[in-house]
C-alpha cells in the first residue's frame, strides 16, 4: 500500500511539472475610443509575433483572448476579471496606457496571473507597488524623459515650458523631464485627457517666451496640439521636444510637415543595427506596408521574451516559479539590443535620441541620432520589496 501511495504521489508531482498542452494568453489594450489607435498599433506587433511563432508561444499551442478596455479604468477592471474567471488565462500582456494598467493589474495580480506589460510604465508599480508576477518589458515612464531632460541641458537650452496630459503617465513623463533638466522651468501645465482645444494654453505659452517647450501628448491629442501650435505660428520661434509617441507612422499623415525636425527620445528605433530588429522591421513593412511604431515594437519584443522564457523551462507554463525565474533572466534576443530587468522587474535599457526627418523618397521617419543615455535604471526600484 505504501509503495502504491508513493507511486501515485510521484505521478502527481511529475504531472504538475509536465509541459502544458495549451497556453491561455490574454491580450488587453485600448482597442476603441479616442486612444484606440494606440492599442491597435500595439496589437499589430502582437499579431506579427504570434504569426511568426506559428501560433505556439514557447512551442506550446496558444489560445488567444482579446480584451478591449476602451481606455476606461472601470472597463479595464471588468475585462481583467473576465479574462481570468471566464477565459482562465495564465498570462496577460498588452497594457497600452498607465491609467488602465493601474486599474487592471490589481485584479489580475490578486488572482495570481502573470502580467507582461508591453507599453505603459506607471511609476507606482515600480516601487512599493511592485509584484513578483508583474513584468514591465517596455519602460518606466521616467526613462525617456530623464534622457530628454539631460539632452536639453547639454544643448544649452535655458528656459523650458512643460506640458502634458493630466493622468499618471503625463505626471510621470513631465516631472521626470523637469527633474533631469538643469535650466529654468518656466511652467508646468497639465490638460485633461479629452481636451482637444489648446488655444488658451498656447496663448499663455506665447506670453511666457520660453526657449523651448517639452510636451507629452499622444494619438489624436498630439495631432490637435501640433496643428494648433503651427497655426499659432509658435513652431517658428519655440522648438518642441517630446517622446517618440508624439510623432510616429500613425500620425505623420495627419500632422504633416509641422513635426519635421522635432527631437524625441525613445527606447527603440527602426534603424537599430541588430539582426532581430532588422528582421522585425522588414517583416512588419511587408505585412502592413509601413514602418512599425514603438507600440508594435515593444509588444513584439514582449512576446519574444515570453517565447524564449517558456522554451527555457520546457513548456511548463503552469510552473510559475520556474516561469518567473526564466522571465527575470531575459535571455532572449531583443530588438532593442541590450535588455535586462532590474530587481523590480522593470527594464534597464538604453534610451535613444531621434528626430523626425524625410527619406529620399519623401516618406517621414524617426531618424536615429544616437544614444541619449545608456543603461538607465528607474528611480523607484529602491522602494520595491519584492515578495
Amino acid at each position: 500500500m505504501r509503495k502504491l501511495l508513493l507511486a501515485l504521489t510521484l505521478s502527481v508531482f511529475a504531472t504538475t511539472h509536465a509541459a502544458a498542452d495549451e497556453l491561455r494568453l490574454g491580450f488587453m489594450s485600448i482597442l476603441s475610443g479616442p486612444l484606440g489607435i494606440l492599442g491597435n498599433a500595439q496589437k499589430r506587433g502582437f499579431d506579427l509575433a504570434i504569426e511568426q511563432l506559428g501560433g505556439k508561444v514557447g512551442g506550446v499551442p496558444t489560445k488567444i483572448f482579446i480584451a478591449d478596455n476602451k481606455g476606461n479604468p472601470g472597463e479595464a477592471v471588468q475585462q481583467a476579471i473576465k479574462l481570468v474567471d471566464r477565459n482562465k488565462v495564465q498570462i496577460v500582456t498588452g497594457m497600452a496606457a498607465s491609467h488602465t494598467t493601474m486599474a487592471s493589474v490589481k485584479p489580475l495580480l490578486a488572482r495570481g496571473v502573470i502580467v507582461l506589460g508591453a507599453n505603459a510604465g506607471p511609476s507606482p508599480l515600480a516601487g512599493k507597488g511592485c509584484n513578483k508576477n508583474l513584468f514591465i518589458t517596455s519602460f518606466h515612464n521616467n526613462q525617456w524623459d530623464e534622457a530628454m531632460g539631460e539632452y536639453l541641458t547639454k544643448k544649452g537650452v535655458k528656459r523650458v515650458y512643460f506640458m502634458g496630459m493630466d493622468y499618471q503617465a503625463g505626471w510621470d513623463h513631465v516631472k521626470a523631464a523637469i527633474g533631469a533638466f538643469k535650466g529654468e522651468k518656466v511652467a508646468e501645465v497639465y490638460t485633461p485627457l479629452n481636451q482637444m482645444d489648446f488655444s488658451a494654453e498656447l496663448t499663455q505659452l506665447r506670453a511666457a517666451k520660453p526657449d523651448a517647450v517639452f510636451v507629452f501628448y499622444v494619438g489624436p491629442l498630439a495631432v490637435a496640439f501640433i496643428k494648433q501650435y503651427t497655426q499659432a505660428g509658435l513652431h517658428k520661434t519655440i522648438p518642441i521636444y517630446s517622446l517618440g509617441a508624439f510623432s510616429d507612422p500613425l500620425l505623420y499623415k495627419a500632422q504633416g510637415d509641422a513635426v519635421m525636425g522635432i527631437y524625441m527620445t525613445e527606447g527603440w528605433n527602426t534603424e537599430l543595427d541588430n539582426e532581430p530588429n532588422k528582421r522585425f522591421v522588414a517583416a512588419f513593412r511587408k505585412k502592413y506596408g509601413r514602418d512599425p511604431t514603438g507600440y508594435a515594437a515593444r509588444q513584439y519584443d514582449a512576446i519574444m521574451l515570453l517565447d524564449a522564457a517558456i522554451k527555457q523551462i520546457g513548456g511548463k507554463v503552469d510552473d510559475k516559479d520556474a516561469l518567473r525565474a526564466s522571465l527575470r533572466k531575459a535571455d532572449f534576443k531583443s530588438i532593442r539590443g541590450k535588455f535586462r530587468f532590474n530587481t523590480n522587474q522593470f527594464p534597464i535599457q538604453d534610451i535613444y535620441i531621434m528626430q523626425v526627418a524625410k527619406r529620399a523618397d519623401g516618406s517621414m521617419y524617426q531618424k536615429l541620432l544616437g544614444v541619449a543615455k545608456s543603461d538607465i535604471k528607474d528611480p523607484d526600484y529602491i522602494n520595491c520589496k519584492m515578495k
